[in-house]
């Protein structure tokens, strides 16, 4: 392990306070679990600066300007939130989880759903505490994939995803392979549950410009696309938490995206998909866990926070909103993906059977050194190569 190693694992996103807070959440005594969260949360307030004011924006918008105090207590609380939602995932992931109470709608369309064998897309955000609601999602009978990005500080990626997986959920990251939609869309074919964030931002075309508390904001419609291909329905669901240990299950209105649903009609699902969202937040502002600013305009006037580079990865995708019609192998136009040495990784997978479709070698007028390959789909996938990095 080198030094950058080590420092990021002392971040406080890092593995070492991960695993303290783990040994707090599960073993520290019932005093400690109630009441430390909000302190731990207000000394991170203050020392991350970025992170404060992106919340601290974002709870602007959501709220309105209430004056330089109560802006940032709005900031603070959602920090609150979130170290209370930490404390009791991590309690109900280990092997001495205390009991939880959840309140589930009435009505569970999406239990009749599963029973027709379709497959269900679940779309949610940054919001309240999906690591405890997905071990009751079990109930179902069917595999839950949850897809998500890689952790920011990489130290914890592996710890994160073991715990998950520990509790039965199956973990799909969308930037780990070029293959992730086509597995993605093979588990919705075999009636599984999969769930994503539309909150994400990392831009690119699947982001769709969607007015929300009044401004225009970026969300993903990826989700949107998977269903129209899988014919499975969309159901908008979010987990909020309300006291300690006491949850409530949202689940929103059915959504079923045509199989030729044209751009118009597809951006009115996400924006009332949006609009679901919006109502939640109203009610639970301080359970949107979104620390960098998220509106286009509150991101220009501040700084914004900067992931970690995601070694190997091109965060690039040609999708295809705009067509009117969908089949497999026309579902998007291609995904690019980084890699270090262009030509050896061409010839690693000829060796395996790929099919190259486009040798290795510069760009017409220079520049860049591409390659594309073709899927069994159809799908083509471009290779680039990365520059010289000091990372």
């Amino acid at each position: 392990m080198n030094v950058r190693s080590v420092l990021r694992a002392l971040r406080f996103d890092g593995l070492w306070w991960r695993k303290f807070a783990y040994l707090g959440s599960v073993y520290g005594p019932e005093w400690w679990k109630r009441y430390s969260p909000p302190w731990i949360a207000a000394i991170i307030f203050l020392c991350v600066k970025g992170n404060r004011l992106g919340a601290i924006a974002n709870m602007r918008r959501v709220l309105g300007a209430q004056g330089w105090w109560r802006d940032h207590w709005n900031g603070l609380k959602v920090f609150i939130g979130f170290a209370h939602c930490v404390n009791e995932a991590l309690e109900c992931l280990s092997p001495r989880p205390k009991p939880i109470t959840i309140e589930r709608p009435a009505h569970d369309p999406i239990e009749a759903t599963i029973k027709e064998g379709r497959g269900v897309v679940i779309v949610t955000c940054h919001f309240g505490n999906w690591d405890v609601a997905a071990r009751t999602l079990a109930r179902y009978g069917r595999p839950f994939n949850l897809v998500m990005a890689r952790e920011i500080n990489e130290t914890t990626a592996d710890y994160v995803r073991a715990a998950r997986e520990a509790a039965g959920m199956r973990i799909l990251l969308s930037d780990s392979s070029v293959y992730g939609p086509f597995n993605m869309l093979r588990a919705l074919r075999r009636n599984e549950i999969l769930a994503l964030q539309l909150d994400r931002p990392i831009g690119g075309e699947a982001a769709r410009r969607v007015e929300f508390f009044g401004a225009p904001a970026f969300f993903q419609g990826g989700a949107l696309r998977l269903a129209r291909l899988a014919g499975t329905p969309v159901f908008p669901v979010f987990v909020a938490r309300r006291g300690p240990r006491q949850y409530r299950i949202v689940i929103g209105t059915e959504h079923h995206v045509p199989r030729h649903a044209s751009v118009d009609e597809m951006d009115r699902i996400l924006a009332s998909i949006v609009a679901e969202f919006e109502d939640v937040v109203r009610e639970y502002p301080d359970q949107w866990f979104q620390f960098a600013p998220f509106w286009p305009d509150d991101a220009a006037a501040g700084p914004t926070i900067a992931a970690a580079p995601r070694a190997g990865t091109t965060d690039r995708a040609a999708a295809r909103w705009d067509t009117e019609r969908y089949d497999l192998g026309t579902g998007f136009g291609h995904v690019a993906l980084g890699v270090d040495d262009i030509y050896a990784t061409c010839e690693q997978l000829r060796a395996k059977g790929a099919k190259i479709v486009r040798e290795p070698g510069p760009m017409k007028h220079g520049g860049s050194v591409i390659a594309f390959i073709e899927d069994p789909d159809g799908y083509k996938i471009e290779l680039i190569q990365l520059r010289d990095r000091t990372d």
